[in-house]
């Protein structure tokens, strides 16, 4: 798994933010808000910044209104000022400031005046109890759709709004539940990370927005890829595509299964050069021919060899031998494949080989020294490296040997 998919410095230190203001921690997600912004100043980290930045300005008009009610007008002043610079527009900051301002008027007006704030008060008192009649009720609407939910979002959303509501402590109570059931079952997910203990985690925690949710989906998925890859066949790669069509390894699996050299693919190719080995110690070589097409791109230091070379080709090399047997190295089979279907293998031959030769040698008849032809019997022995390839149909395109060592005796 690679470590560049974890979340970064900023990323961390927005979601602190996020969850401080959810909880009604104002000052403590501006502290985080800001520092996320020095690392990253991305569009998200700027929003969440203004969301902060009003919501401090909410807490100073409170606090405005609550100087302006005990008559403490330089505190509601400053504070009004402070809601006015965060909110950037509020009409209840602004008509503290007002009211504040004219103050000194206030008195030089008459009782008419008095009078008429009297009213207005009266009025706004009215005003204010019915609002706060239908805020209660439209809180408790709230309050009830997320105790019914249940999730992250709907209690973050409910405190965005209510922060100071009537339910505020229980929607951070159910908050606070929420985040320590999902860092729990999270612990226990990847305490081992299996992909059984992965999936009970999104089980219990994907509705409600569990904060590792994305992890756990990457690390079932990234299991899921080395499982496929460890069986070493098309089937269990197929698989994995078909359950994570928008896996992160979906176009590694694409790849390896256009490369893949599979058992079966093994056993063929072995079969088929053991059959050939055998034609050829059996001095069939026409049968031979089969193996390749009618132009073989490269064979031994040939380049371009059509079979009716190859035919003399294998009959020169066989001259004079009597018997023969070719063995493969099983050990060092080694084959590969390209995206083009080309295999490429790699192994190791053991031959032995009894060749006549007619030798002169020199025999004494009396005085005399007569030469005369004898039939010599030669064993030889030869350990060769084979590099070849074969296309999609097995058919020899390209195939050299390296002698590795070779000792002969002379047969009684």
């Amino acid at each position: 798994m690679d470590l560049q998919d974890q979340p970064n410095h900023a990323q961390l230190l927005h979601n602190k933010a996020k969850a401080a203001l959810a909880l009604g921690e104002i000052y403590e997600a501006n502290i985080h808000i800001r520092k996320a912004l020095e690392l990253d100043a991305n569009d998200a980290n700027i929003a969440l910044a203004k969301e902060i930045k009003y919501e401090i300005g909410k807490k100073a008009l409170a606090k405005a209104q609550q100087h302006f009610e005990k008559n403490r007008f330089v505190d509601a002043e400053e504070e009004a000022q402070k809601a006015l610079q965060a909110m950037e527009v509020s009409a209840e900051a602004e008509a503290i400031l007002e009211a504040i301002s004219s103050r000194t008027r206030k008195k030089k007006r008459g009782g008419k005046r008095l009078l008429w704030l009297i009213s207005l008060a009266l009025l706004g008192s009215i005003a204010a109890a019915w609002i706060h009649y239908n805020q209660f009720s439209a809180e408790q609407t709230a309050w009830s759709e997320a105790q019914s939910a249940a999730s992250f979002n709907a209690y973050q959303t409910f405190l965005q709004k209510y922060p100071q509501g009537k339910f505020a402590t229980d929607a951070r109570e159910a908050l606070k539940a929420l985040n320590e059931k999902d860092e729990s079952l999270w612990q226990s997910a990847i305490h081992p990370p299996e992909k059984a203990n992965l999936e009970r985690y999104l089980l219990a925690m994907e509705a409600v927005g569990g904060t590792h949710t994305e992890d756990a989906k990457w690390l079932i998925d990234s299991l899921d890829f080395d499982f496929a890859v460890k069986e070493q066949n098309p089937i269990a790669l197929e698989n994995y595509i078909k359950n994570h069509p928008n896996g992160t390894y979906v176009a590694s699996a694409r790849k390896l299964m256009a490369t893949l050299v599979t058992t079966d693919d093994m056993q063929q190719i072995m079969g088929r050069f053991a059959q050939f080995y055998q034609y050829y110690a059996d001095g069939e070589h026409k049968k031979m021919l089969d193996f390749f097409n009618e132009i073989t791109p490269r064979f031994m230091d040939k380049k371009q060899v059509d079979q009716e070379t190859l035919l003399n080709s294998f009959r020169e090399s066989q001259n004079d031998v009597e018997s023969e047997e070719i063995n493969i190295d099983t050990t060092t089979f080694n084959v590969s494949k390209d995206t083009s279907g080309v295999f490429t293998c790699k192994f190791t031959l053991n031959s032995q080989r009894k060749v006549k030769k007619l030798v002169a040698v020199s025999v004494k008849r009396g005085r005399k020294t007569v030469k005369k032809t004898e039939t010599q019997w030669v064993q030889y022995y030869a350990t060769q490296a084979v590099d070849c390839k074969l296309d999609a149909e097995l058919k020899i395109i390209d195939y050299r040997v390296r002698l590795l060592g070779s000792r002969k005796e002379i047969l009684d």
